[in-house]
Protein backbone atom coordinates (compact mmCIF):
# COMPACT_ATOMS: atom_id res chain seq x y z
CA UNK A 1 0.00 0.00 0.00
CA UNK A 2 1.53 2.94 -0.98
CA UNK A 3 1.83 6.05 0.85
CA UNK A 4 1.98 9.96 0.77
CA UNK A 5 1.19 13.28 2.58
CA UNK A 6 -0.79 15.39 0.51
CA UNK A 7 -3.05 18.81 0.30
CA UNK A 8 -6.32 18.44 0.35
CA UNK A 9 -7.93 21.59 -0.79
CA UNK A 10 -12.02 22.18 -1.08
CA UNK A 11 -13.53 23.74 -4.31
CA UNK A 12 -16.61 24.96 -5.34
CA UNK A 13 -18.19 22.28 -7.79
CA UNK A 14 -21.25 21.89 -6.60
CA UNK A 15 -23.24 18.70 -6.86
CA UNK A 16 -20.94 15.81 -7.08
CA UNK A 17 -18.53 13.75 -5.48
CA UNK A 18 -15.78 14.96 -7.70
CA UNK A 19 -11.70 15.10 -7.10
CA UNK A 20 -8.94 16.39 -9.42
CA UNK A 21 -5.48 14.78 -8.60
CA UNK A 22 -2.34 16.28 -9.37
CA UNK A 23 0.40 14.05 -11.94
CA UNK A 24 2.92 14.26 -9.70
CA UNK A 25 0.79 12.66 -6.50
CA UNK A 26 -0.64 10.10 -9.29
CA UNK A 27 3.31 9.05 -10.18
CA UNK A 28 4.42 9.29 -6.58
CA UNK A 29 1.85 6.70 -5.73
CA UNK A 30 1.25 4.65 -8.75
CA UNK A 31 -2.41 5.30 -8.99
CA UNK A 32 -3.85 3.68 -12.01
CA UNK A 33 -5.00 6.05 -14.70
CA UNK A 34 -9.43 5.73 -13.96
CA UNK A 35 -12.06 7.73 -13.10
CA UNK A 36 -13.53 6.35 -10.64
CA UNK A 37 -12.44 5.10 -6.71
CA UNK A 38 -13.27 4.86 -3.72
CA UNK A 39 -12.51 7.50 -0.81
CA UNK A 40 -12.08 7.17 2.78
CA UNK A 41 -11.65 8.65 6.08
CA UNK A 42 -12.92 7.77 9.71
CA UNK A 43 -15.53 5.03 9.11
CA UNK A 44 -16.96 6.48 6.23
CA UNK A 45 -15.93 5.37 2.45
CA UNK A 46 -17.61 7.26 -0.67
CA UNK A 47 -17.68 6.41 -4.53
CA UNK A 48 -15.60 9.03 -6.00
CA UNK A 49 -15.17 10.12 -9.31
CA UNK A 50 -11.54 11.72 -10.24
CA UNK A 51 -9.99 13.53 -12.95
CA UNK A 52 -6.16 14.59 -13.55
CA UNK A 53 -3.98 17.68 -14.13
CA UNK A 54 -0.65 18.93 -14.21
CA UNK A 55 1.11 19.79 -11.26
CA UNK A 56 4.85 19.51 -9.53
CA UNK A 57 2.87 19.70 -6.29
CA UNK A 58 1.29 16.71 -4.70
CA UNK A 59 -2.49 18.00 -4.46
CA UNK A 60 -5.96 16.99 -4.78
CA UNK A 61 -9.03 19.25 -5.03
CA UNK A 62 -12.08 17.95 -4.06
CA UNK A 63 -16.07 19.04 -4.34
CA UNK A 64 -17.30 20.63 -1.31
CA UNK A 65 -19.63 17.54 -1.22
CA UNK A 66 -17.13 15.18 -0.64
CA UNK A 67 -15.47 17.38 2.38
CA UNK A 68 -19.09 16.97 3.84
CA UNK A 69 -19.54 13.41 2.86
CA UNK A 70 -16.57 12.73 4.87
CA UNK A 71 -16.99 15.25 7.49
CA UNK A 72 -14.02 17.07 7.07
CA UNK A 73 -13.81 20.84 8.02
CA UNK A 74 -14.28 23.03 4.54
CA UNK A 75 -10.86 23.94 4.93
CA UNK A 76 -7.06 23.43 3.28
CA UNK A 77 -5.84 20.27 4.76
CA UNK A 78 -2.22 18.37 5.24
CA UNK A 79 -3.19 14.46 5.12
CA UNK A 80 -1.93 11.14 4.87
CA UNK A 81 -2.76 9.63 1.81
CA UNK A 82 -2.97 5.56 1.29
CA UNK A 83 -3.63 3.68 -1.83
CA UNK A 84 -4.87 0.52 -1.77
CA UNK A 85 -4.88 -0.82 -5.43
CA UNK A 86 -6.79 -4.12 -4.32
CA UNK A 87 -9.57 -2.46 -3.09
CA UNK A 88 -9.15 0.51 -5.63
CA UNK A 89 -9.54 2.55 -2.27
CA UNK A 90 -7.49 5.87 -1.51
CA UNK A 91 -7.51 6.15 2.59
CA UNK A 92 -6.84 9.40 4.14
CA UNK A 93 -5.90 9.51 7.85
CA UNK A 94 -5.92 8.67 10.54
CA UNK A 95 -7.97 10.52 12.43
CA UNK A 96 -6.72 10.86 15.82
CA UNK A 97 -9.83 12.04 18.38
CA UNK A 98 -8.58 13.27 22.37
CA UNK A 99 -11.57 12.52 24.86
CA UNK A 100 -11.79 15.45 27.15
CA UNK A 101 -14.45 16.25 29.83
CA UNK A 102 -12.93 19.67 29.67
CA UNK A 103 -13.69 23.13 27.77
CA UNK A 104 -13.78 26.49 28.93
CA UNK A 105 -14.49 29.95 27.16
CA UNK A 106 -17.49 30.35 24.51
CA UNK A 107 -15.49 33.35 22.09
CA UNK A 108 -12.30 31.40 22.67
CA UNK A 109 -12.21 27.54 23.51
CA UNK A 110 -9.24 26.56 26.30
CA UNK A 111 -8.85 22.75 27.27
CA UNK A 112 -7.42 23.97 30.58
CA UNK A 113 -3.99 22.67 31.46
CA UNK A 114 -4.20 20.31 28.18
CA UNK A 115 -4.68 22.98 26.12
CA UNK A 116 -0.76 23.56 24.88
CA UNK A 117 -0.26 19.67 24.71
CA UNK A 118 -3.40 19.71 22.59
CA UNK A 119 -1.88 22.15 20.40
CA UNK A 120 1.31 20.16 20.20
CA UNK A 121 -0.55 16.99 19.24
CA UNK A 122 -2.74 18.92 16.36
CA UNK A 123 0.21 20.54 15.06
CA UNK A 124 2.51 17.25 15.19
CA UNK A 125 -0.42 15.16 13.47
CA UNK A 126 -0.89 17.99 10.93
CA UNK A 127 3.30 17.38 9.99
CA UNK A 128 2.31 13.84 9.93
CA UNK A 129 -0.58 13.81 7.73
CA UNK A 130 -3.07 12.86 10.42
CA UNK A 131 -6.18 14.58 10.85
CA UNK A 132 -6.62 15.53 15.12
CA UNK A 133 -9.52 16.96 17.27
CA UNK A 134 -10.51 17.36 20.70
CA UNK A 135 -13.63 16.19 21.65
CA UNK A 136 -16.50 15.40 24.49
CA UNK A 137 -18.58 12.36 25.39
CA UNK A 138 -21.83 14.42 24.63
CA UNK A 139 -20.31 15.52 20.86
CA UNK A 140 -19.16 12.11 20.45
CA UNK A 141 -22.56 10.59 21.09
CA UNK A 142 -24.89 12.87 19.12
CA UNK A 143 -25.87 11.80 15.77
CA UNK A 144 -23.56 13.26 13.83
CA UNK A 145 -19.91 13.50 15.48
CA UNK A 146 -18.57 17.29 16.43
CA UNK A 147 -15.34 18.24 17.80
CA UNK A 148 -12.38 21.35 17.69
CA UNK A 149 -10.01 21.32 15.37
CA UNK A 150 -6.91 23.65 15.39
CA UNK A 151 -6.81 26.14 12.65
CA UNK A 152 -4.77 29.75 12.79
CA UNK A 153 -4.23 28.35 16.66
CA UNK A 154 -7.44 28.62 17.25
CA UNK A 155 -9.77 25.79 17.80
CA UNK A 156 -13.34 25.72 16.19
CA UNK A 157 -15.76 23.35 16.78
CA UNK A 158 -17.42 21.17 13.65
CA UNK A 159 -18.82 17.75 12.20
CA UNK A 160 -15.74 15.92 12.22
CA UNK A 161 -15.60 11.41 10.80
CA UNK A 162 -15.73 8.77 13.56
CA UNK A 163 -12.36 8.74 14.56
CA UNK A 164 -9.54 6.01 13.88
CA UNK A 165 -8.21 5.84 17.08
CA UNK A 166 -9.30 7.82 20.77
CA UNK A 167 -6.71 8.75 23.69
CA UNK A 168 -8.85 8.84 27.04
CA UNK A 169 -7.95 11.68 28.82
CA UNK A 170 -11.37 12.43 30.76
CA UNK A 171 -10.05 13.30 33.91
CA UNK A 172 -13.60 12.05 36.04
CA UNK A 173 -13.44 8.73 37.21
CA UNK A 174 -17.13 9.12 37.25
CA UNK A 175 -17.40 9.86 33.91
CA UNK A 176 -16.10 6.72 32.79
CA UNK A 177 -18.94 4.79 34.69
CA UNK A 178 -21.17 6.73 33.03
CA UNK A 179 -24.31 5.63 30.41
CA UNK A 180 -22.54 8.53 27.96
CA UNK A 181 -19.02 6.61 28.23
CA UNK A 182 -20.09 3.14 28.36
CA UNK A 183 -22.54 3.62 24.77
CA UNK A 184 -18.96 5.05 23.28
CA UNK A 185 -17.52 2.28 24.50
CA UNK A 186 -19.94 -0.56 23.28
CA UNK A 187 -19.66 1.66 19.72
CA UNK A 188 -16.35 1.50 19.76
CA UNK A 189 -16.32 -2.54 20.28
CA UNK A 190 -18.74 -2.99 17.32
CA UNK A 191 -16.74 -0.68 15.07
CA UNK A 192 -13.32 -2.67 15.93
CA UNK A 193 -11.78 1.23 17.06
CA UNK A 194 -9.27 1.02 19.75
CA UNK A 195 -9.29 3.23 22.70
CA UNK A 196 -6.18 3.49 25.28
CA UNK A 197 -6.00 4.96 28.82
CA UNK A 198 -9.76 3.32 28.81
CA UNK A 199 -9.58 4.21 32.32
CA UNK A 200 -8.37 4.99 35.65
CA UNK A 201 -6.31 2.38 37.69
CA UNK A 202 -6.56 2.69 41.59
CA UNK A 203 -3.38 2.72 44.05
CA UNK A 204 -4.60 -0.73 45.71
CA UNK A 205 -5.37 -2.55 42.04
CA UNK A 206 -1.70 -1.29 41.54
CA UNK A 207 -0.38 -2.69 44.86
CA UNK A 208 -2.21 -5.81 44.58
CA UNK A 209 -0.27 -6.41 40.80
CA UNK A 210 3.57 -5.35 42.17
CA UNK A 211 2.95 -7.64 45.50
CA UNK A 212 2.69 -10.51 42.92
CA UNK A 213 5.83 -9.33 41.00
CA UNK A 214 8.81 -10.77 42.86
CA UNK A 215 10.92 -8.26 40.72
CA UNK A 216 9.07 -5.09 42.12
CA UNK A 217 7.74 -5.70 45.33
CA UNK A 218 10.81 -4.89 46.82
CA UNK A 219 10.67 -1.73 45.76
CA UNK A 220 7.11 -1.18 47.35
CA UNK A 221 6.71 0.48 50.45
CA UNK A 222 4.79 -1.75 53.00
CA UNK A 223 1.06 -1.14 51.99
CA UNK A 224 -2.49 -1.70 53.17
CA UNK A 225 -5.80 -1.27 52.58
CA UNK A 226 -7.36 0.64 55.45
CA UNK A 227 -10.70 -0.75 56.15
CA UNK A 228 -10.54 -0.97 60.48
CA UNK A 229 -9.13 1.08 63.24
CA UNK A 230 -7.02 -1.35 64.16
CA UNK A 231 -4.97 -1.80 61.19
CA UNK A 232 -4.19 1.91 61.28
CA UNK A 233 -3.23 1.50 65.06
CA UNK A 234 -0.33 -1.80 64.29
CA UNK A 235 1.04 0.52 61.08
CA UNK A 236 1.39 3.79 63.35
CA UNK A 237 3.19 1.48 65.89
CA UNK A 238 5.31 -0.26 63.75
CA UNK A 239 6.59 2.32 61.62
CA UNK A 240 6.15 5.58 63.66
CA UNK A 241 5.19 7.50 60.42
CA UNK A 242 2.94 6.37 57.39
CA UNK A 243 0.64 7.89 54.65
CA UNK A 244 -2.46 7.44 54.27
CA UNK A 245 -4.03 8.10 50.45
CA UNK A 246 -7.24 8.08 48.70
CA UNK A 247 -7.27 4.94 46.45
CA UNK A 248 -8.43 7.30 43.84
CA UNK A 249 -6.58 10.10 44.71
CA UNK A 250 -4.73 12.51 42.21
CA UNK A 251 -2.18 15.53 41.88
CA UNK A 252 -1.56 14.86 45.68
CA UNK A 253 -4.69 15.61 47.24
CA UNK A 254 -6.97 14.32 49.89
CA UNK A 255 -3.09 12.74 51.50
CA UNK A 256 -2.32 12.29 55.62
CA UNK A 257 1.01 12.08 57.07
CA UNK A 258 0.25 10.74 60.24
CA UNK A 259 3.72 10.49 62.77
CA UNK A 260 3.41 9.16 66.39
CA UNK A 261 6.29 10.46 69.08
CA UNK A 262 7.06 10.24 72.94
CA UNK A 263 4.24 13.46 72.97
CA UNK A 264 1.45 12.08 71.16
CA UNK A 265 0.60 12.12 67.29
CA UNK A 266 0.75 14.89 64.32
CA UNK A 267 -1.34 15.04 61.37
CA UNK A 268 -0.51 16.87 58.01
CA UNK A 269 -2.56 16.82 55.38
CA UNK A 270 -1.90 17.82 51.78
CA UNK A 271 -4.50 21.01 51.81
CA UNK A 272 -2.62 22.60 54.40
CA UNK A 273 0.50 23.20 55.90
CA UNK A 274 -0.32 23.49 59.31
CA UNK A 275 -0.41 19.88 61.37
CA UNK A 276 -2.50 18.94 63.72
CA UNK A 277 -1.83 17.38 67.18
CA UNK A 278 -3.59 15.16 69.07
CA UNK A 279 -2.50 13.62 72.43
CA UNK A 280 -4.28 10.31 71.95
CA UNK A 281 -4.92 7.70 68.82
CA UNK A 282 -8.75 8.12 69.76
CA UNK A 283 -8.79 11.60 69.64
CA UNK A 284 -6.83 11.43 66.08
CA UNK A 285 -8.65 8.85 64.36
CA UNK A 286 -12.14 10.42 65.72
CA UNK A 287 -10.64 13.78 63.78
CA UNK A 288 -9.69 11.32 60.39
CA UNK A 289 -13.06 9.44 60.22
CA UNK A 290 -15.10 12.06 58.53
CA UNK A 291 -12.28 11.89 55.62
CA UNK A 292 -11.64 7.89 55.90
CA UNK A 293 -15.30 7.79 55.43
CA UNK A 294 -16.04 9.37 52.21
CA UNK A 295 -13.65 6.89 50.07
CA UNK A 296 -11.27 3.84 50.49
CA UNK A 297 -7.94 4.33 51.29
CA UNK A 298 -4.36 2.47 51.87
CA UNK A 299 -2.40 3.11 54.36
CA UNK A 300 1.67 3.11 53.84
CA UNK A 301 4.75 3.31 55.63
CA UNK A 302 6.66 6.32 55.07
CA UNK A 303 9.82 6.12 53.78
CA UNK A 304 13.06 8.57 54.77
CA UNK A 305 14.10 9.50 51.34
CA UNK A 306 16.71 12.51 49.88
CA UNK A 307 15.64 15.58 50.12
CA UNK A 308 17.19 18.91 48.61
CA UNK A 309 17.41 22.13 50.26
CA UNK A 310 14.73 20.64 53.14
CA UNK A 311 11.73 20.29 50.32
CA UNK A 312 10.93 16.69 49.52
CA UNK A 313 12.06 15.14 45.84
CA UNK A 314 10.98 12.47 43.81
CA UNK A 315 11.25 11.44 40.17
CA UNK A 316 8.69 11.38 37.31
CA UNK A 317 9.36 8.73 34.90
CA UNK A 318 6.97 9.44 31.15
CA UNK A 319 6.87 5.65 29.71
CA UNK A 320 5.13 5.54 26.21
CA UNK A 321 4.41 2.58 23.87
CA UNK A 322 5.88 2.87 20.61
CA UNK A 323 4.54 0.18 19.29
CA UNK A 324 1.93 -2.22 20.41
CA UNK A 325 4.51 -4.57 22.08
CA UNK A 326 7.50 -2.38 23.50
CA UNK A 327 7.58 0.99 25.49
CA UNK A 328 9.91 3.14 26.22
CA UNK A 329 10.92 5.83 28.50
CA UNK A 330 10.36 9.44 26.66
CA UNK A 331 11.07 11.66 29.57
CA UNK A 332 12.23 12.20 32.93
CA UNK A 333 12.45 14.66 35.36
CA UNK A 334 13.11 15.53 39.06
CA UNK A 335 10.06 17.26 41.50
CA UNK A 336 10.76 19.71 44.28
CA UNK A 337 8.17 19.76 46.85
CA UNK A 338 7.21 23.65 47.92
CA UNK A 339 8.26 24.68 51.02
CA UNK A 340 7.02 22.82 54.12
CA UNK A 341 4.65 20.11 52.10
CA UNK A 342 5.17 16.72 51.82
CA UNK A 343 3.66 15.82 48.32
CA UNK A 344 6.00 17.42 44.86
CA UNK A 345 2.86 17.36 42.68
CA UNK A 346 3.14 20.59 40.74
CA UNK A 347 -0.56 21.20 41.59
CA UNK A 348 0.44 21.87 45.34
CA UNK A 349 3.24 23.92 44.64
CA UNK A 350 5.96 21.91 43.68
CA UNK A 351 9.35 22.25 41.03
CA UNK A 352 10.19 20.62 38.05
CA UNK A 353 14.28 20.03 37.96
CA UNK A 354 16.30 18.31 35.57
CA UNK A 355 16.81 14.91 36.60
CA UNK A 356 20.84 14.07 36.64
CA UNK A 357 21.70 17.49 38.23
CA UNK A 358 19.21 16.74 41.43
CA UNK A 359 20.58 12.97 41.59
CA UNK A 360 24.33 14.77 41.30
CA UNK A 361 23.55 17.14 44.17
CA UNK A 362 22.86 13.79 46.13
CA UNK A 363 24.77 10.98 45.36
CA UNK A 364 28.25 10.75 44.20
CA UNK A 365 29.10 10.34 40.29
CA UNK A 366 29.21 6.16 39.85
CA UNK A 367 25.65 6.28 41.96
CA UNK A 368 24.29 8.78 40.13
CA UNK A 369 25.12 6.80 36.73
CA UNK A 370 23.44 3.43 38.22
CA UNK A 371 20.70 5.17 40.04
CA UNK A 372 19.70 6.75 36.12
CA UNK A 373 20.02 3.10 34.85
CA UNK A 374 17.97 1.50 37.52
CA UNK A 375 15.14 4.14 37.62
CA UNK A 376 14.58 3.59 33.81
CA UNK A 377 15.11 0.07 34.30
CA UNK A 378 11.78 -0.21 36.90
CA UNK A 379 9.84 1.97 35.11
CA UNK A 380 10.01 0.50 32.06
CA UNK A 381 9.62 -3.20 34.34
CA UNK A 382 6.29 -1.72 35.91
CA UNK A 383 4.48 -0.86 32.57
CA UNK A 384 5.16 -4.13 31.21
CA UNK A 385 3.78 -5.53 34.26
CA UNK A 386 0.34 -3.46 34.07
CA UNK A 387 -0.26 -3.92 30.78
CA UNK A 388 -0.01 -7.67 31.24
CA UNK A 389 -1.87 -7.50 34.37
CA UNK A 390 -5.14 -4.98 33.65
CA UNK A 391 -7.62 -5.49 30.68
CA UNK A 392 -7.88 -2.12 27.98
CA UNK A 393 -5.07 -1.29 26.03
CA UNK A 394 -2.85 1.84 27.45
CA UNK A 395 -0.08 3.88 25.62
CA UNK A 396 1.47 6.04 28.88
CA UNK A 397 2.48 6.20 32.39
CA UNK A 398 3.79 8.82 34.65
CA UNK A 399 5.54 6.77 37.03
CA UNK A 400 6.81 8.46 40.47
CA UNK A 401 9.71 6.83 42.20
CA UNK A 402 11.58 8.49 45.65
CA UNK A 403 15.01 7.18 46.41
CA UNK A 404 16.02 6.21 49.75
CA UNK A 405 19.16 8.02 52.03
CA UNK A 406 20.55 4.45 51.26
CA UNK A 407 20.42 5.02 47.38
CA UNK A 408 17.20 2.25 47.28
CA UNK A 409 14.87 3.37 44.58
CA UNK A 410 10.96 3.15 46.09
CA UNK A 411 7.80 3.35 43.97
CA UNK A 412 5.63 5.77 45.51
CA UNK A 413 2.65 6.42 42.34
CA UNK A 414 1.82 5.04 39.14
CA UNK A 415 -0.38 7.34 36.93
CA UNK A 416 -2.41 6.11 33.62
CA UNK A 417 -3.56 9.97 33.21
CA UNK A 418 -0.34 11.74 33.97
CA UNK A 419 -0.97 15.53 34.02
CA UNK A 420 0.46 17.33 31.75
CA UNK A 421 2.02 20.05 34.05
CA UNK A 422 4.53 18.04 34.70
CA UNK A 423 5.81 17.43 31.51
CA UNK A 424 6.38 21.29 30.22
CA UNK A 425 8.63 21.84 27.37
CA UNK A 426 11.39 24.64 28.10
CA UNK A 427 11.50 24.89 24.72
CA UNK A 428 9.00 25.93 21.95
CA UNK A 429 9.77 22.88 20.25
CA UNK A 430 6.91 20.10 20.62
CA UNK A 431 7.29 17.93 23.34
CA UNK A 432 8.67 14.11 23.30
CA UNK A 433 5.69 12.75 24.90
CA UNK A 434 3.06 14.61 22.23
CA UNK A 435 4.87 12.81 19.63
CA UNK A 436 5.20 9.28 20.93
CA UNK A 437 1.46 9.42 21.36
CA UNK A 438 0.70 10.61 18.01
CA UNK A 439 3.21 7.73 16.65
CA UNK A 440 1.43 5.07 18.99
CA UNK A 441 -2.13 6.34 17.67
CA UNK A 442 -0.60 5.79 14.22
CA UNK A 443 0.50 1.94 15.20
CA UNK A 444 -2.63 1.54 17.21
CA UNK A 445 -4.72 2.81 14.07
CA UNK A 446 -2.87 0.49 11.41
CA UNK A 447 -1.42 3.51 9.73
CA UNK A 448 2.10 4.13 9.03
CA UNK A 449 3.64 7.03 10.15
Amino acid sequence: MSKMNVFMIPMSKKGAFYMEISDSLQKSIKLPLIRLFFLNCGMKTIKIESSFFKSETKIIYASEEVFKALHLPLKYLTLSLHYDRFANTINLGPVICLLTDYVSGQDEIHFGNMDDYCKEMANYSKEKGALFYVSTLPLLNDDQMKGFYLAENVWTIADMPFPNVIYNRIRSRRLEGSKNFLNLMETLTMNNIPIFNRRYLNKWEIYKIFASNHSLLPYVPKTALLTKKAELQIFLHDFKDVFIKPIHGSHGRGIMRLKQNENGFEVRFSHSNEPALFSSFDEMYEKLLPYLKKEQHIIQETIDLVSYDQRCLDFRLLCHKIDQQQWKVTSSVARLSAKDQFVSNLAKGGEQCNLKKMLSECFDRKTCFHLYQILHEISLEIVNTICLEVEGEYGEFGIDIGISKDGKPWILEVNTKPSKRNDISESKTIRPSAKAIVHYCFSLSGYEI
